[in-house]
């Protein structure tokens, strides 16, 4: 009795994980496809399948096999074990492997972090703003890097390469400048950022520019 109700409760876990990992592959479908701004039948037709067969994935309702697995692995970019959510790491990038001098990924978001904290503490709408557009549009310009490089797919642009980048470079500037006119102020925030994450990110940063441009 006791073997029955534990080959039971097994088989049950098994299709509780199966279930489970066929939500997150679905809702991982569903959200590349919008990240790309692709219609449903477009994805459908690229990946060669017919809309409603796609339909039926991104709701669940059917389960895929590995070869599709696949395609949709290479379509969209990311790997296998992001699509079926067992990894959150879309590239199978180890970071950790690749850091220096402590400019890893953690690293960068405890800096960012403390940025927008240091920021929420001088109530400036202003600085709040200019730190999130300057953000996205740093992304925006490395983002662009990679499509030139092949990287990333160029149908997530509009516009090509050199307008887009050069453009996105304006936009800094004006958004640079505007910042440092509207908020000239006496300094705020902590006055001790010695061992701190964005402590570390600035110096990191600085060593780069400094490197970049030295000449022997």
């Amino acid at each position: 009795m006791e073997v029955n109700e534990a080959k039971a409760a097994a088989k049950q876990a098994a299709a509780s994980r199966k279930k489970e990992s066929i939500s997150k592959f679905s809702k991982t479908l569903v959200a590349l496809r919008n990240e790309r701004n692709i219609s449903q039948k477009k994805a459908a037709g690229d990946l060669g399948i017919s809309q409603a067969l796609l339909s039926h994935y991104e709701k669940g309702i059917r389960e895929c096999g590995l070869d599709f697995v696949i395609r949709c692995s290479e379509y969209y970019g990311v790997t296998t074990d992001y699509l079926l959510g067992v990894s959150e790491c879309r590239t199978g990038v180890d970071f950790e492997a690749l850091a220096s001098d402590g400019a890893n990924l953690p690293s960068i978001a405890q800096a960012t972090n403390m940025l927008f904290d240091v920021i929420a503490s001088t109530n400036s709408k202003d600085a709040a703003k200019y730190c999130l557009d300057y953000y996205a549009l740093c992304l925006y310009r490395g983002s662009l890097t990679m499509a030139k490089a092949g990287i990333l797919p160029k149908e997530m642009f509009k516009l090509d390469y050199s307008v887009g980048r050069e453009l996105a470079s304006a936009c800094v500037a004006v958004e640079d400048a505007k910042i440092a006119f509207t908020e000239d102020k006496s300094r705020t925030g902590s006055d001790t950022m010695e061992g701190t994450p964005l402590q570390a990110l600035i110096e990191s940063a600085e060593e780069k520019i400094l490197s970049s441009f030295s000449v022997e």
